[in-house]
């Protein structure tokens, strides 16, 4: 249960996520849904029920393996695009290499950008690049907040194609989205968030 202000956000849920699957989170803004998600990636204490993980492995095995990325992107502003995903290698322990960091940013259509500043991205460049992190980081599990906003055609039917690919190599994602039709067709399961 997850509540704000001692209020219980939504009627209780439980719902077990495998390997390969693509589950959406759904609802009415303000039904939680983001509450849910930063649960999840153990940004928020739950307030009742419990979150386990596969068999003989432990909570920290979940949160070393998942990737959040909610509305708050976390791009630094004053570092160029470049220096953006070395920040971020370097926080997860992982070895930067500017070449990968340069195929990434090209794959995520920021090819040109790799010395321009973050604070100077449009609103759509500064979610691509903030997705960009998913090819760099190769994580299991994706939590991911409204990917999709921000992103023009061409960059949602790219992270369409991200997102499936990264399913069928057996890795799950679990986001939240509105009207992205697309996504609800491919989902495993959807998880309708209620009023208590």
């Amino acid at each position: 249960m997850c509540k704000r202000s001692g209020e219980a956000l939504f009627a209780p849920v439980s719902f077990t996520v495998k390997g390969g699957e693509l589950v959406v989170i759904a609802g009415p803004n303000g039904a939680g849904k983001t509450t849910l998600l930063e649960t999840l990636a153990g940004l928020r204490p739950l307030s009742s029920g419990n979150l386990s993980f596969e068999a003989n492995k432990n909570w920290n095995d979940w949160l070393e393996n998942s990737h959040y990325l909610g509305h708050k992107l976390g791009n630094k502003g004053i570092l160029s695009c470049l220096e953006n995903l070395k920040f971020v290698l370097e926080i997860y322990g992982h070895r930067y290499n500017r070449s990968e960091g340069k195929m990434a940013l090209e794959q995520v259509g920021l090819n040109g950008y790799e010395y321009q500043l973050a604070s100077e991205l449009s609103a759509g460049q500064k979610k691509r690049l903030a997705l960009s992190r998913l090819l760099l980081l190769k994580h299991s599990y994706w939590l991911l907040d409204e990917p999709f906003v921000n992103l023009d055609q061409m960059g949602c039917e790219w992270l369409y194609q991200l997102i499936k690919k990264h399913i069928n190599q057996g890795g799950s994602v679990i986001l939240t989205a509105h009207d992205q039709q697309k996504i609800h067709q491919m989902a495993s399961q959807h998880i309708i968030l209620e009023q208590p």
